[in-house]
């Protein structure tokens, strides 16, 4: 039977996915927030950012104007308003993580995006903030620098080489298959959406997932505790579902949480503009 793609699935626009992702994704998962189980974790107080946040409103509003004094007109640029939440993807939340390492104040405050083994930690625990209403970029994915997004593959690629040893990564690592978390970003004119990524010293975390070379379908799993993702001896076990990308050339991809249920590894788009999109805060020992 022939599959007419939506524009959209998940809230998110489509580039690329493949027949299984789409059949799958056509029907919603029903709705089953994890029992509370009191796990250990080092992120704290999650909250969905927020113009209007009760607690963290100045915050919040001083965080947006930083960003937009030096990201406007860019893909990072975010919308002045005055109330409600935040619209995120993983350009806008790379901007977040930059301005915040790049500004002593916004640091003092304490908070910072989550990291992928926060979000799924937080997940397991039952303390993510309504996480059945929303998708969350949490941490860029680059598989090779042949297909989506080769601009900025390539440039990241340079930027984790330039700094090899800061990371902890060999040239072999190059090679791999790599999740980049707190990535940061810089104006490039030359780029899709105005900006480029790049490692920020002391803060970006760099390292191969071995699940990434499971790419071609999709995998069950249950929580994603091994640094982010599931662990290969875990896949097929669980009523979530990991999403991957089929064919030979993946480019720059997006590592994204979509309600309770969904991870998803294939996604292309690195500024999508949908309502849906959040971004995280947590008190952190260790962003």
């Amino acid at each position: 039977m022939k599959i007419e793609i939506p524009k959209t699935i998940f809230g998110r626009e489509v580039k690329g996915a493949t027949e299984r992702a789409l059949k799958a994704s056509q029907t919603q998962p029903p709705i089953d927030i994890p029992t509370p189980n009191l796990q250990p974790t080092n992120a704290n107080d999650p909250v969905i950012m927020s113009y209007d946040h009760p607690e963290h409103g100045e915050f919040f509003q001083e965080l947006i104007a930083k960003v937009n004094e030096v990201y406007s007109g860019t893909g990072a640029e975010i919308p002045v308003r005055t109330s409600g939440e935040v619209q995120g993807n993983l350009i806008k939340r790379a901007k977040l993580i930059t301005t915040i390492y790049e500004n002593q104040n916004l640091k003092d405050y304490g908070l910072f995006p989550i990291t992928p083994l926060q979000s799924e930690q937080l997940l397991k625990d039952g303390k993510l903030p309504s996480p059945e209403n929303y998708w969350e970029d949490l941490a860029f994915l680059l598989y090779d620098i042949k297909g989506s997004n080769k601009k900025e593959a390539e440039a990241l690629r340079k930027s984790i080489k330039n700094n090899l040893s800061n990371l902890g990564l060999s040239q072999s690592d190059l090679e791999k298959r790599l999740v980049v978390v707190n990535a940061g970003l810089e104006i490039d004119s030359n780029m899709s959406h105005g900006v480029k990524p790049m490692i920020l010293q002391g803060l970006t975390k760099v390292y191969a997932h071995e699940v990434l070379d499971k790419t071609g379908e999709n995998h069950k799993f249950e929580y994603g505790l091994d640094r982010g993702l599931p662990s290969v001896n875990q896949l097929g076990q669980g009523d979530r579902t990991l999403y991957m990308p089929s064919g030979n050339k993946f480019g720059l991809r997006v590592l994204y949480r979509f309600r309770v249920l969904v991870l998803s590894a294939w996604v292309d788009d690195l500024a999508d503009s949908s309502v849906n999109g959040r971004v995280t805060f947590a008190r952190s020992a260790s962003p």
